[in-house]
């Protein structure tokens, strides 16, 4: 391997690099056909030298080898530069790189071999050329996920050449003596009877293609022969032999034979707007009793024959032939579809797309064949018998091509190939309900992965296992192939469970402390260890195998299984299959947690665009502490998470105050242990004597603490850490700063602080672990580790709802209060009708609060008849006997009525019939005047008085007009100036 020279490289990427687009132009591609597929995105080497790598060192990775010994110590160290909590004696190589894991491997092979779960045989199989080996999914540069679709081809033998078709061919002496076929690709050959013509696309380029038969040509587009040759359909395996070259435009006219056609005598190729090369055949059967876009292509070619240029006779008397009766539109769908749409040419594309779809599932689903052998006969069970019998006759034949495009890692567009290969038989009955039962009890922490996992269990079935080269392991019993790289490792899950006791370095060099070597791991013991299946008497290493037996059941089954979603229709639904075939059922996975990739700063991270950000980049930037809390704040769902460096930048200030509020509170608390008796103040922190008793504000503020430890702690169980983030520290502060603003006249209680802080930090722990063991450590004094440390035991069985209603009883009235101020601010700018005269805001000012202690009659009525008129079991009003009964109290015409309405049936849609009862139950008039210093203080009054309806004397007018809208709950608040 020969490394360039600078020079060298720089002159290569000249020839592969893309022009940058002009004004109003598109990009150019210079000479190379890999750009123009691939863009501007980076080669492999300068990604490479984006790390810092020399050529020389970049030239070591020609050998696969090399890919193994430089990466795994990077992501090691990467790894715990980040603080993961990782069993590093646990880490393992797979392939046969690692002798211990090889044959762990081998004998997973070996023994679903025997279980007849790996089968041999001919298969259609995503296939690169260039590599000359199957190209599975995590071979591909794109297309991961796509397989192969079966078409049925249908062979139409060429009566009578249009004139331009005939001095083309006649050029073409290899074609001499021969039937030439125009092959159309279908999906859907139980409609052959209906054919009426066939449609080419003028501005293609077809070519005359030697077939398997010796006297038989096909004429199709270059990309379908490609992959015919694969499929024993061309003269020898891979070889594309062309005869000729013929444009779309030269075949119309030309009449060919099609089978199972009422028009026995022949039909007319015709021309086709939207036909795609990369599609079938790029010729198209035309069934317009049945299709759309055939009727309403025919219908033009009708109306428009000159401007179409055709001519007449090939069109007229081919009408549509009734093939399939359906309930909703009869044996004519397409026609009766493109009416009701308005479809009025084969331009109408977004019509037409729409009639398709509607097509097919009436046709498949609901259809009944009207013609032919199987009349009478479902769709569903005429359409393989039809395609059965065009296979039979020799009119057909079976075709695959990928469902899209796929492009291999070495740059190849990849093909279908038809080949002997070892296969997994996923999909089969049997298995596929272990499957589905395994699925059914695991817990996917979310509907969409579950629903993910149900639609790559409907379309997986068999899936090559091997390849001819690369990394891997042998097949045991054919050592000519090597286990491809997601067969080998969907239960490796349970190597780690015995990988410390077998090996302590990657690859297996290293003995481990049993003393166990490679050869000691035989199908026999790998039964033992993982199956439990009897020991051969006399087994070298039988009492070390009873360790590993005991570890191995210590750890199985698999709690969670983390990856990314990507691998759900494939390495997921493999790791199920295998489980279920290889495991009891009390072994099987308990759960899998599907992720999204991603993104940066809310876009997709490409080298290409500089948009990335790697694991040691970001530690370096913003430390380990601040990524892994920006990481847990990206998002949880299935859906793509997304890192932004705003919130890593934030995060680092938010740890730093959060420490250094800490670390003062700690001062106040070593200061009160000094003066017991006394109150303390240092900074900002404000302490009472730990012997005062407990105020409600002190309740409250101990009742949300439990509220949101409980919360975090279930959303940790959940693996929801944005949520568990939210809970555990962003509410956490914002609960613990309400509690120091109400407490700053009368100081925090010193017991609940120190609850504070040690419940911050634990909580934080599992996100911050690296802040947490200094604040827990250096900051609070304790000699342990805060890994150590426990999770919380001291919390309820459940939330307080009582004291955390009183809570948000407390803060709805602040924030109502300054509401009040800020309208009356507003009237008094405008002026005129509405306006308070009198009250200066910058003068000295007072608040009353009115507290009352019944809801006016008109709410309770109102409650009334929606109570009366809801469905407990349901959830739901009958919303016409509630207006009834409304209207029969004549309450419509208040407009406050509807409004307070809908806001009591919101809140029953929220808590359930408890929102029917209203009552306060608390003191609130007690409360209020527990809390008038904090209340002067942050509302910014001279005076905060609080009147209790109850027992008030006689009220003035204009106490008596604000003391109205008060209610249970519900203050209302007068503002005026004192002297």
């Amino acid at each position: 391997f020969a490394v360039p020279e600078e020079t060298e490289l720089e002159s290569q990427l000249s020839e592969l690099s893309v022009d940058a687009p002009k004004a109003g132009g598109n990009f150019r591609g210079k000479k190379s056909k890999v750009a123009a597929k691939t863009g501007n995105k980076k080669y492999q080497f300068q990604i490479m030298q984006d790390q810092g790598m020399s050529n020389a060192e970049i030239a070591k990775f020609a050998d696969a080898e090399h890919w193994l010994q430089h990466y795994p110590p990077i992501a090691i160290g990467d790894l715990k530069a980040m603080g993961c909590k990782i069993d590093w004696r646990r880490a393992f190589l797979t392939t046969d790189h690692n002798p211990y894991y090889d044959s762990f491997a081998q004998w997973q092979f070996n023994r679903l071999r025997e279980m007849d779960k790996i089968k041999f045989g001919k298969r259609y199989t995503i296939w690169s050329a260039k590599d000359g080996q199957p190209c599975m999914d995590h071979d591909r540069q794109s297309g991961e996920g796509v397989g192969a679709q079966e078409y049925t081809c249908i062979k139409m033998q060429v009566l009578n050449w249009s004139q331009a078709a005939q001095t083309v061919a006649a050029a073409i002496p290899e074609l001499a003596g021969k039937k030439v076929f125009m092959v159309a690709a279908t999906l859907r050959p139980e409609t052959m009877y209906g054919q009426t013509n066939c449609f080419v696309g003028t501005k293609l380029t077809y070519g005359f293609f030697q077939s398997a038969a010796a006297d038989e040509v096909y004429v199709i587009t270059e990309r379908a022969a490609r992959s015919m040759a694969f499929q024993g359909l061309s003269p020898a395996d891979g070889q594309v032999v062309q005869l000729g070259s013929i444009s779309g435009q030269d075949i119309v006219g030309t009449k060919v034979n099609a089978p199972l056609s009422r028009y026995t005598d022949g039909v007319y190729m015709l021309p086709m707007e939207n036909v795609l090369a990369t599609k079938g055949t790029g010729v198209v059967t035309s069934v317009p009793s049945d299709s759309p876009d055939d009727y309403a292509t025919l219908r033009d070619l009708k109306k428009k024959a000159d401007y179409y240029g055709i001519q007449p006779e090939w069109v007229s008397g081919f009408e549509p032939v009734p093939v399939i009766s359906t309930p909703s539109y009869g044996e004519m769908m397409a026609p009766a579809l493109c009416e009701e749409l308005k479809i009025n040419s084969q331009k109408d594309r977004d019509q037409l797309a729409a009639a398709k779809d509607i097509a097919y599932k009436e046709g498949f689903y609901n259809g009944i064949m009207s013609v032919g052998e199987f009349q009478g006969q479902t769709v569903q069970e005429a359409k393989p018998r039809v395609r059965e019998q065009l296979l039979a006759s020799g009119d057909g034949f079976a075709y695959a091509e990928p469902e899209d495009l796929v492009m291999s890692r070495s740059g190849d567009e990849c093909v279908v190939a038809l080949c002997d290969q070892w296969y997994f038989d996923y999909g089969e009955a049997s298995w596929k309900a272990l499957a589905e039962e395994c699925l059914a009890a695991m817990d996917t922490y979310g509907e969409e992965t579950r629903h993910q996992f149900q639609l790559s269990l409907d379309w997986l079935h068999q899936w090559a296992c091997v390849r001819t080269y690369g990394l891997g392991s042998k097949v045991p019993w054919d050592s000519n192939y090597l286990i491809e790289s997601l067969s080998d490792s969907t239960i490796y899950m349970s190597y780690y469970t015995v990988a410390h006791l077998l090996h302590r370095s990657l690859d297996g060099s290293a003995t481990g402390p049993l003393g166990i070597t490679p050869a000691d791991m035989d199908d026999a013991a790998w039964d033992y260890v993982l199956l439990g299946k009897e020991l051969p008497s006399g087994h070298a290493k039988a009492e070390e195998l009873v360790v590993l037996r005991r570890s191995y059941l210590y750890w199985y089954p698999v709690d969670i299984r983390s990856s990314g979603r990507d691998l759900i229709q494939n390495h997921l639904t493999f790791f199920i299959y295998i489980h279920t075939a290889m495991f009891p059922k009390t072994e099987w996975p308990q759960s899998v947690r599907a992720n999204g990739h991603l993104m940066l700063n809310g876009e997709k991270m490409s080298k290409s665009t500089g948009n990335t950000l790697s694991l040691r980049e970001s530690c370096d930037r913003y430390g380990a502490d601040a990524t892994r809390l920006t990481l847990a704040d990206s998002g949880d769902s299935i859906e793509d998470a997304n890192f932004e460096e705003t919130t890593a930048n934030a995060a680092i200030l938010h740890l730093y105050t959060l420490m250094e509020w800490i670390t003062e509170a700690q001062k106040a608390l070593q200061q009160l242990e000094t003066s017991p008796g006394q109150a303390v103040k240092v900074g900002d922190i404000a302490l009472r004597p730990a012997s005062s008793p407990l105020t409600t504000v002190d309740k409250i503020f101990n009742a949300e603490m439990d509220a949101l430890t409980i919360a975090s702690g279930a959303d940790y169980k959940k693996t929801m850490y944005r949520d568990a983030l939210k809970s555990g520290f962003y509410e956490f502060i914002k609960s613990r700063e309400w509690y120091v603003n109400v407490t700053a006249d009368t100081g925090m209680h010193p017991e609940l602080l120190r609850k504070y802080i040690t419940r911050q930090v634990i909580q934080l722990c599992p996100i911050t672990p690296h802040w947490a063991e200094h604040i827990w450590k250096t900051v609070v004094g304790n000699t342990d580790s805060i890994m150590d440390a426990r999770w919380p035991t001291d919390l309820p069985s459940e939330q307080d709802h009582s004291l955390l209603a009183v809570g948000e009883y407390i803060r709805k009235t602040v924030r109502s209060a300054r509401d009040s101020e800020i309208s009356l601010q507003k009237r008094s700018k405008k002026g005129g009708k509405g306006a308070t005269a009198g009250v200066d805001l910058t003068k000295p000012k007072a608040l009353d609060m009115y507290v009352a202690h019944e809801f006016p009659s008109w709410q309770e009525d109102v409650i009334g008849a929606l109570r009366a008129n809801f469905d407990t079991a349901t959830g739901k009003f009958d919303d016409k006997q509630v207006l009834a009964a409304l209207g029969a109290k004549g309450m419509l015409k208040n407009k406050k009525v509807m409004p307070f309405a809908q806001e009591i049936k919101k809140r029953v849609a929220l808590t359930g019939a408890k929102a029917f009862d209203r009552a306060v139950d608390f003191n609130e008039p007690e409360l209020l005047s527990e809390l008038l210093e904090y209340l002067k203080r942050t509302l910014e009054f001279d005076a905060v008085n609080v009147v209790d309806l109850a027992s008030q004397g006689e009220l003035g007018e204009s106490q008596v007009k604000a003391a109205e809208s008060a209610v249970p709950g519900e203050p209302s608040f007068l503002i005026y100036n004192i002297e």
